[in-house]
């Protein structure tokens, strides 16, 4: 509908399924009402999977100029949700009226919308009257009243008096039949939701009252005005008992589905609906047996709709199974089923091997649950005595876990020892004493562990770094020893003997009659082989060509944790260390410019999938308990789901925010909140983690113990790619198009990678602390210590190295990735972000972490590409874009309707890199957990770590910020705007503020204060951030600050020359 916008305009919008009588019935009565002087009027239909002659009646009428200007497009989705979304990008003028193709309208209608919208200009959204279309040949009991009327009728009604008044989330909500809204509060409000819509002529939908829900929530005033009238056509079929008790049900089911507000059927329901059921038997009189009849059915449609909402909850998270999965859960079956068939031929010496396996892992467990008490640590911050007091009898249950989890894993590899001993005795005639038999197992356990423990040193050397409390320089000579070659031929030479002793004994056994022991011998060799493939095989995923084409395009977001803009394309050595993220810049738009509202990953990453400011969605640290976790504005998996998405996030122990904040993914791969006491006290102290995380590092441990197998500061990139892949192609394998955001910790400190990226550029000589990892960040809680450290206790050259290597790594994993998106077809069907949570300070300003400081770029500035496959590639966009604006940007690519939000689209410089988009960038500091080197003297300050924190749910061990602390920490932090050239940075001070200024283009590094000799743009400046901060409710009114008294009218956001301000948060 290109048409250009009047001032005062109108727009009729009709969705229509094969109803070509009953539409040119409503829009007949829609040009006979009376025009509202002044007032541009138009109509849209949207034709949803017609196929009765509806296009032949639209296309002939919008020939006609005598009637109002007619506008019409087809949808082909079955689907008013379908139809609505495809529509409301489409719409351009002021007002925008909804009608059911099924209605018509009062003479006065036109008059009546166009009144309300000019009587209360505050009001976003105005619903009138709906009322049944009555001919007289109805039945008498539609029109009964009293105890036994039926409700609701069975043809729709909406009536609430002829006296105006604001409808709030109390209700009563109207249906969105008769419904207007001003354009704003639609982009606002996003689309409708395609899983509660109806399809073709189902008598459910509450896709109308979710959207109208969502407004009001978001701010929208809605306005009752009862002169905007319509009339429901009566359908005879509307009229019999049989509609009227399915119109009941689905009504119920649906609204029920909207309302979300039980987990389950509440008790209460089913004695209602019992009670219903009752008097439907015992009543005589027919107006009681209709009024139960209905009754009941709309009960039943109650609990129904709480049932359906919790299966289509588990049907989205179902994934379709691929031949990976299948074989994967075969070797399951097999070895539980050669093992059972085991233990009924071998049942004597079976259970005395177990015993001896048993032993020894009880001895294990013992040792290892002894040492652990006596050198007592705990991942995790200091926390004040009251705290940990409570949690106490937490620890014993933690470590009693632990130790239980070490008996069953050291009996596990004890075991083959425990049955070769014993069945080689029986085999030779003699009866081996206990301890001869424990001490079979105790060898194969030794032997699984010293091998377990070298591979993860050559392989995966953070894994040992992370758990390890003694200094890494006794393990360095080790390492040197060990080879990739020389472990796999030790693995192999260990296997084979094994293997030969078995087939050997069995074959003893078999020849002195004993087969039924030979036959459990192998048994038991294939079902623990089974078991032990099952326990570290990683499917990956499938590059087979998906032909399945879809009505959207998928969206693939690719993520690093801490990964800096500038290390995109850097040279090492002559050569790009990130050239697979080379190659796909080159396939789309790369952005050199993108700056993070708040370095710290979880407001960042809310900022990214709300498109708003941390101040706006209310998450300002990584310390958020409770309901703080619940999101109130609308997220980008939501959007997409309800616009038939299958969403996905998938990560590893950095990703744990995507899983905790309710961003509304279907299908998460995800480890619990990393910031919970209860969380890390499951860790338990260093010794039996070390020995834990040994042989749990795999799908076994992602399972049996998560919180040891995603231990933070542990590489797990290569397993996570692995999953990544193998959910991609699962996805590909459905109907829906989908969203899948992965996430990696990659390049997050203390920045262990995997052979052989952890040596790439490190120097060879080198065999500091740092050797394998930055040294004594071995937790999340000491990275965020050290960051009050001093340049000098770092060998920088070295960590510099690593996180090269990091960086490396992460590239070749996106490689892959992209391999993998080509080789199944989906690269042409799939838009491709690249993006990063927050960069990397490494003392460029005197202290190294993210969100410590405002001052240079590189903690702040991320990067961003976007590969648009209909749109050209190896564009770069320079100028000032922010993570705000992802989201509209792939609303804007996908089509799908805008939503109200903070961020802006970047579509249109996608389609020409030289257009300016006026974009301001804004940036807060996050929460300085130490005393921060470089901060000017008398900034303003709170206490530390521990005085900061506490865990006001004791139940859930969430940890946040003390209620006391709060307003100062937010009003402390340091805050700069980016305008073009120049970035501005404000930092509070005991008395007054201190403000810095940097021309970015001339010093990039911003190093050399310019403020004095550019006053003027000072002001400028520091007036765009005060309005910006103006805007954050926790600030304004806060004496220390001198901030205006109330938020800016205009969004501080953009530059004058472009057009923000969006009419709603």
């Amino acid at each position: 509908m290109n048409v250009a916008t009047a001032a005062r305009s109108l727009t009729i919008l009709i969705c229509t399924h094969n109803r070509a009588d009953l539409l040119a019935r409503v829009i007949d009565s829609l040009e006979s009402a009376r025009q509202p002087a002044g007032w541009s009027v138009r109509l849209f239909v949207v034709a949803n999977a017609c196929t009765d002659g509806t296009h032949e009646f639209l296309a002939g009428r919008s020939d006609r100029a005598d009637r109002l200007a007619l506008s019409w497009i087809a949808e082909p989705t079955p689907g008013k949700s379908h139809a609505l979304n495809r529509a409301l990008p489409l719409l351009e003028d002021e007002l925008v009226a909804f009608v059911d193709d099924d209605h018509r309208v009062d003479a006065d209608y036109l008059l009546g919308v166009t009144a309300a919208a000019e009587r209360w200009p505050e009001a976003d959204l105005f619903c009138g009257r709906i009322v049944p279309d009555w001919d007289g040949s109805e039945p008498a009991w539609v029109h009964d009243e009293g105890p036994y009327r039926i409700y609701p009728l069975p043809v729709p009604r909406y009536d609430q008096g002829m006296e105006d008044f604001p409808v709030d989330l109390e209700g009563p909500i109207p249906g969105g039949g008769n419904l207007v809204a001003r354009l704003p509060v639609i982009g606002a409000t996003g689309p409708f939701a395609i899983e509660l819509g109806p399809t073709g002529h189902d008598l459910g939908g509450s896709e109308d009252a979710d959207w109208i829900l969502r407004a009001l929530r978001k701010g929208a005033r809605l306005h009752y005005a009862p002169q905007i009238l319509q009339y429901h056509y009566v359908d005879s079929e509307r009229l019999t008992l049989s509609y009227v008790a399915r119109k009941g049900y689905q009504r119920s089911q649906s609204v029920t589905r909207v309302r979300a507000e039980f987990d389950r059927v509440p008790r209460y329901m089913w004695r209602k609906a019992a009670g219903y059921a009752l008097g439907l038997a015992f009543s005589w009189r027919l107006q009681a047996r209709r009024f139960y009849l209905v009754r009941l059915a709309s009960s039943m449609g109650e609990i129904s709709g709480i049932r359906d909402r919790h299966r289509r909850k588990r049907r989205r998270a179902a994934l379709p199974m691929l031949g990976a999965e299948a074989g994967s859960a075969a070797l399951l079956v097999a070895a539980a089923l050669t093992l059972a068939l085991a233990t009924v031929l071998a049942r004597h010496w079976l259970g005395e091997a177990l015993l001896g396996a048993g032993v020894v892992g009880a001895l294990t467990s013992a040792v290892l649950v002894a040492k652990s008490v006596r050198d007592f640590s705990r991942t995790g911050p200091g926390l004040r005595e009251e705290i940990l007091a409570r949690y106490r009898g937490y620890v014993v249950f933690a470590i009693a876990r632990l130790g239980l989890a070490a008996l069953g894993l050291a009996a596990f590899w004890a075991f083959p020892g425990t049955a070769l001993w014993i069945t080689a005795a029986e085999a030779l005639g003699r009866e081996p004493p206990l301890w001869t038999t424990a001490a079979g197992g105790a060898l194969t356990l030794a032997l699984a562990t010293v091998y377990a423990g070298c591979r993860a040193l050559s392989q995966n050397p953070g894994l040992v770094i992370a758990s390890w409390q003694y200094r890494t320089v006794r393990i360095h000579r080790l390492w040197r020893a060990l080879s990739q070659r020389g472990l796999d031929l030790i693995a192999r030479i260990v296997l084979a003997t094994g293997i030969g002793l078995v087939g050997a004994i069995a074959l003893l056994r078999y020849h002195q009659g004993g087969s039924a022991d030979a036959g459990a011998m192998l048994l038991v060799t294939c079902g623990y082989i089974a078991l032990l493939a099952w326990a570290i095989w990683e499917p990956d995923g499938t590059h087979a060509p998906t032909p399945r084409r879809r009505a959207r395009r998928n969206v693939l977001m690719i993520g690093s944790d801490t990964l800096r803009a500038d290390r995109i394309g850097a040279q090492r050595e002559g050569a790009s260390i990130t050239p697979n993220i080379d190659a796909l810049a080159a396939r789309g738009t790369r952005f050199g410019a993108c700056y993070v509202p708040c370095a710290r990953t979880a407001p960042s990453l809310i900022s990214l999938f709300t498109a708003t400011w941390p101040h706006h969605h209310g998450v300002r640290d990584n310390y958020v308990a409770g309901a703080e976790t619940r999101l109130e504005d609308k997220t980008l998996p939501n959007i997409l789901r309800a616009l038939g998405y299958r969403t996905a996030a998938v990560s590893d122990w950095c990703g744990a925010d995507l899983g905790k904040f309710d961003f509304g993914f279907d299908i998460t791969d995800l480890p619990e909140d990393q910031w919970n006491l209860k969380y890390l006290i499951r860790q338990g102290p260093k010794d039996i983690r070390l020995f834990l995380s040994l042989f749990l590092h795999n799908r076994l441990g992602r399972h049996l113990l998560p919180e040891i197998h995603y231990l933070g500061g542990v590489p797990q990139t290569g397993m996570l790619g692995r999953r990544a892949r193998r959910t991609l192609s699962r996805l590909a394998a459905g109907d829906e198009p989908f969203l899948l955001n992965l996430f990696y910790s990659t390049t997050h400190p203390p920045f262990a990678s995997e052979h052989p990226y952890y040596t790439r550029f490190s120097d060879p000589a080198y065999s500091g602390a740092s050797k394998f990892a930055m040294a004594r960040l071995t937790e999340p809680f000491e990275i965020i210590r050290r960051q009050g450290e001093p340049r000098e206790e770092f060998d920088l050259d070295q960590i510099l190295d690593l996180y090269d290597g990091c960086v490396a790594q992460f590239d070749d994993e996106v490689g892959r990735l992209l391999r993998q998106l080509d080789d199944s077809g989906l690269a042409e069907d799939t838009i491709v972000v690249l993006y990063s949570d927050h960069g990397m300070e490494f003392f460029e300003h005197g202290t190294w972490g993210q969100g410590n400081s405002a001052l240079g770029d590189f903690s702040a500035r991320v990067p961003l590409i976007v590969v648009d496959p209909a749109r050209p590639g190896g564009q770069r966009v320079d100028q000032v874009v922010r993570s705000v604006d992802i989201m509209p940007t792939l609303l804007d690519l996908l089509g799908a309707p805008s939503v109200g939000c903070d961020g802006v689209s970047l579509r249109p410089a996608i389609a020409d890199p030289a257009t300016d988009l006026h974009l301001r960038a804004f940036n807060e500091t996050g929460i300085w957990i130490a005393p921060v080197p470089g901060l000017p003297e008398g900034h303003l300050s709170y206490p530390n770590l521990l005085e900061l924190l506490d865990v006001p749910d004791i139940a859930a061990g969430s940890l946040s910020l003390r209620e006391r602390y709060r307003q100062t920490v937010l009003v402390a932090k340091d805050r700069m705007v980016r305008d073009g050239r120049w970035k501005l940075v404000y930092q509070p001070l005991e008395h007054g503020r201190l403000l810095s200024l940097y021309d970015v283009e001339s010093d990039p590094g911003c190093t050399a204060d310019v403020a004095s000799r550019h006053p003027a743009e000072v002001e400028r400046l520091w007036a765009q951030l005060r309005a910006w901060m103006a805007n954050d409710p926790a600030l304004r009114g806060d004496p220390r600050l001198d901030l205006p008294p109330t938020p800016a009218a205009t969004s501080a956001a953009r530059a004058p020359e472009a057009d923000l301000a969006p009419e709603m948060r």
